[in-house]
């Protein structure tokens, strides 16, 4: 088997309250998570698959008491080079970007437009404090990536995109990523943001002309984003899985309802908390995935 890629939300609790969320997250989520126990030994259970994890939530840094030394753990288990962590920014100061630094070969945030300027459906200051985030990594020696959403308020101004290259050219942030925006999660309340293929065509174009001007950041865009080059075929299990704060394991991340569960049984394949992935992959369930040639089914 090739090099898994796993999205492993730890957390619902965020301090954050998008809308359009895939993880329904909040600073009040009360959903079911596993306990610091459980994720330490569900540590244990990801060892003999090769793979590269990225820690997510909710926002991972909000409960930094017990998932700094869950990184540590994980880090010195999987090695660094093989995990990285997504969050918003928040929590991150001086002292937590050189943790990061010694644990992680690299951070991602979200950053829609540059931070002083507002963005629908973001909180006030969200990009704000990934900015602040951002300079602190890189003062650190921290690989930065900040991933685009990329949705019809790009479409009808498209100048943000021109200013959010500028500042990420200026910054010397490392990557730049274009998302495909779904209405998964909250967002299925949005069905107006998404973009149609041609639509998102021609921003992907519009932002590889922005990117010819220099070598930083490096772009990376989703391979459903027409015009990324990339094969489409889905690529459920045979390259990418999800695990939940329940340690419920999923074939996608994006196949999520409006809070956050699983939103059909097939994509359900077990729990990390009960038995070893290398154990889950074997599943029925599993099976069906790596079987699958089909497009994206979402």
């Amino acid at each position: 088997m090739s090099s898994l890629s796993i999205i492993w939300n730890v957390t619902n609790r965020c301090p954050w309250n998008c809308a359009f969320c895939v993880m329904d997250a909040g600073i009040n989520c009360s959903r079911a998570e596993l306990s610091m126990e459980d994720k330490m030994k569900a540590i244990n259970h990801l060892t003999g698959i090769d793979c590269k994890v990225d820690l997510s939530g909710g926002e991972v840094m909000l409960n930094r008491n017990d998932h700094m030394p869950l990184i540590k753990a994980l880090s010195k288990k999987i090695g660094k080079k093989h995990l990285g962590i997504s969050c918003s920014g928040a929590f991150i100061g001086p002292q937590e970007a050189v943790f990061l630094a010694e644990n992680v070969s690299g951070v991602e945030m979200t950053m829609d437009a540059v931070p002083d300027r507002g963005f629908t459906n973001r909180p006030e200051h969200y990009h704000e404090i990934a900015g602040q985030a951002a300079d602190h990594l890189k003062r650190a020696g921290v690989n930065v990536g900040l991933q685009t959403v990329i949705t019809r308020e790009h479409l009808n101004n498209p100048f943000i995109l021109d200013e959010l290259y500028a500042w990420m050219h200026e910054h010397q942030i490392d990557e730049w990523s274009l998302i495909r925006y779904f209405p998964a999660g909250r967002g299925i309340n949005y069905p107006e943001l998404e973009l149609s293929d041609e639509e998102n065509r021609i921003l992907v174009n519009y932002v590889k002309n922005l990117c010819e001007c220099g070598n930083v950041p490096n772009l990376d865009i989703h391979y459903l984003m027409p015009g990324s080059g990339k094969d489409s075929y889905c690529r459920c299990v045979k390259k990418s899985i999800g695990i939940l704060p329940d340690g419920s394991v999923t074939a996608c991340f994006w196949g999520l309802d409006i809070r956050g569960n699983i939103k059909d049984s097939k994509f359900y394949l077990g729990n990390i908390r009960d038995d070893t992935l290398s154990n889950i992959l074997k599943s029925n369930n599993a099976k069906y995935w790596f079987d699958y040639c089909g497009k994206c089914p979402l």
